[in-house]
């Protein structure tokens, strides 16, 4: 595959899942109205709110979102995530259009910490809190796929310098 096929898939599944943030933050908001009445949201009955992907209580985003330990310091999972997919997307589309070098190190440098948060959530929402948030496995699984996007590019250009 070339290099600018990778990056845009990598920008395409990175606006896919800063889109699943955004919703997920939404999703939040009301999870943790109805738990805690927080917010004080403009409604004041919100029973209304359920999220789509509310399927079970093992799988319900709800359920995860509106727990204190899906957040870290106060902060929700998806509020990292709306700042973690811009950063990626600019990174991808600075690489496309060639303005930095190493595009894809950076971004294989970046996953380490990126999969180290997602597998503490994953940690998090399998011992602690006992249910699955479908669409923030989503933003798991996009994590994983830009990760071996960018490891096969880096290795594909070790061996082509290391033939040299």
């Amino acid at each position: 595959m070339h290099r600018k096929t990778k990056l845009k898939i990598i920008i395409i599944i990175s606006l896919i899942a800063f889109c699943d943030a955004f919703y997920l933050w939404y999703d939040w908001i009301f999870s943790v109205e109805q738990s805690t009445s927080m917010y004080f949201l403009p409604t004041s009955d919100i029973s209304w709110w359920s999220s789509f992907c509310d399927i079970n209580q093992t799988l319900s985003c709800s359920s995860v979102l509106s727990n204190p330990l899906s957040q870290i310091y106060w902060v929700p999972f998806p509020v990292i995530a709306l700042f973690v997919y811009p950063i990626i997307i600019l990174i991808s589309l600075l690489g496309y259009f060639k303005k930095i070098k190493k595009t894809f190190k950076i971004l294989l440098a970046m996953w380490i910490g990126w999969v180290m948060f997602n597998w503490y959530f994953i940690y998090q929402e399998t011992f602690k809190i006992g249910a699955f948030c479908p669409l923030c496995l989503l933003c798991s699984a996009i994590i994983i796929t830009i990760a071996t996007l960018s490891g096969t590019e880096v290795r594909k250009k070790y061996i082509e310098n290391k033939k040299k």
